[in-house]
């Protein structure tokens, strides 16, 4: 999505000039439109409520070809998603029209008590997540996409114009590093391998960003047992991925570690085959992380310079049943040392995140670790589709996330983690199970558990985006399949630290 600035006066032409606009007795979008908008009103179709939108043909001698107005609502309503889901509208009317660009005009008052900068990221994103389109491979090419480039003005002071265009710009980041997200978290598995993931990875260094990535052999030389159980029953090489965000003069490290199961059968203990294929979504976790570093190498912290380096893990491989598979029962040793018994081959993904998070607390020695992962069904059942759950050792950091993903609009509900769980995956076989039994229950709970014994005392939360980051309601700035989730939230943490 290409965004450009320019004034009411410059815009106010073309084939369809499109007005964000709160409900009122008037709206006001600047002398260039006052009475393609006044003939609007006349004809009673002119509804403001929000996501309302309608289309207006103009005469031959106006300026622009048709007028639309999208409604915002009543303006002491207004909030960034409200602000992001009518931008999506704009775009979608655009798209709809099969017109290739349009402009925006954001009349006066479209802000609310919205800060502007905070408005500005919600309608950038809007613009752009409303334009996602993943294109599947197929023998014929994707269409054209349509309603990809927008002229913005704004109707209001100066001041807050340019704390709107800077928001713009982040959005911007934030919006192309969601997308980019939902691009490999939408590819098969087949297309979308750990050495794919690593490629990848690879594509960020420069600049403030360093990659490095562990083979097979190295992580054998390292311990790292527990991923590399997982990766036994699979032909495709699994990949450990390092990526390094550094900050000049920066003393201190903390760690996002992202599960990249690139395709989960189950292993040994097999998935049912319905719904298997959505397994290409096991990768979310590791699709925000590398989300996350897609706007972090172009730009996405602003001016804001983190007191600290952050550094991206991936642990990406695929969990496939053949011969060489680990089984039920086997006991595996993780990089720090602990044992842990195999109950059930399909808990594979905090089997990777325990050696991940090893590898971050002994080269890096973190002030703070945010795991994120496709992890349970669970949560799905307990949250459903709409937000993801957290868990974690350290209070504050919990805190910090949350408030994240409230800014975000990507909500987190914590769930509790208390040492009775904890005691549930302590093994009779091993030092941890990576699952506790049947008649606890708490199958989100119990991954956090597993989790916490490598975290140690560390600083840590837990994000288990398995509902987050597929299937959710459809809106405005999201259709169908991967959502990105995590990655908006995890940038906006990132400019807090």
């Amino acid at each position: 999505m290409k965004i450009r600035h320019g004034t009411v006066a410059a815009i106010s032409r073309g084939e369809l000039v499109i007005v964000l606009a709160p409900e009122g007795a008037r709206v006001d979008a600047g002398p260039a439109l006052a009475d393609a908008l006044a003939a609007a009103r006349a004809t009673g179709d002119l509804r403001l409520g929000h996501r309302k939108s309608a289309v207006f043909h103009q005469p031959k001698k106006s300026a622009c070809k048709r007028l639309g107005v999208v409604g915002l609502g009543r303006a002491g309503d207004l909030d960034p998603e409200r602000l992001r889901r009518a931008a999506a509208v704009a775009q979608g009317l655009a798209a709809g029209l099969e017109l290739d660009g349009f402009s925006l005009v954001l009349a006066k008052g479209a802000l609310g008590d919205v800060d502007p900068a905070a408005a500005g990221r919600a309608i950038a994103e809007g613009l752009a997540l409303g334009a996602y389109r993943y294109d599947p491979p197929r023998q014929k090419k994707p269409g054209k996409k349509h309603g990809t480039n927008c002229k913005i003005a704004f109707v209001g002071p100066s001041k807050t114009e340019g704390k709107l265009k800077e928001g713009m710009r982040l959005g911007g980041v934030g919006a192309a590093a969601t997308a980019f997200a939902r691009d490999i978290e939408n590819l098969p598995g087949n297309l979308l391998t750990p050495s794919k993931l690593a490629s990848h990875a690879r594509s960020f260094a420069g600049g403030a960003i360093r990659t490095k990535v562990l083979d097979k052999k190295a992580m054998e030389k390292l311990g790292m047992h527990s991923m590399l159980g997982v990766a036994r029953g699979s032909t495709e090489p699994p990949k450990f991925l390092v990526m390094e965000y550094r900050v000049p003069g920066a003393k201190q490290n903390v760690c996002v570690v992202g599960k990249g199961i690139t395709f989960d059968s189950g292993g040994i203990s097999l998935k049912p085959g319905a719904k298997m294929d959505e397994m290409r979504y096991d990768m979310c976790g590791a699709g925000a992380v590398m989300g996350f570093f897609h706007a972090l190498k172009n730009g996405g912290l602003g001016k804001h310079k983190p007191k600290c380096n952050i550094i991206g893990l991936v642990a990406a491989t695929e969990n496939m049943p053949d011969g060489s598979a680990q089984k039920p029962g086997d006991v595996v040793r993780a990089m720090d040392g602990q044992t842990i018994e195999i109950l059930n081959t399909d808990a594979e993904g905090r089997l990777v995140l325990a050696d991940a998070i090893c590898y971050a607390k002994k080269f890096y020695d973190p002030k703070k670790i945010v795991d994120l992962a496709t992890l349970t069904g669970a949560v799905v059942v307990a949250l459903g589709h709409e937000m993801a759950g957290i868990m974690g050792n350290d209070q504050d950091l919990v805190d910090e996330l949350i408030a994240a993903g409230e800014r975000s609009d990507e909500p987190l509900w914590q769930l509790p983690l208390w040492e009775c769980h904890r005691d549930q995956v302590r093994s009779k076989f091993a030092d941890v199970a990576n699952l506790n039994g049947p008649q606890f229950g708490n199958g989100s709970t119990a991954g956090g558990a597993f989790l916490s014994f490598f975290a140690g005392d560390t600083p840590w939360v837990h994000l288990d985006i398995a509902g987050a980051a597929y299937g959710s309601t459809p809106k405005d700035y999201y259709k169908s399949g991967a959502t990105g989730t995590a990655v908006r939230t995890l940038l906006d943490w990132a400019r807090t630290l």
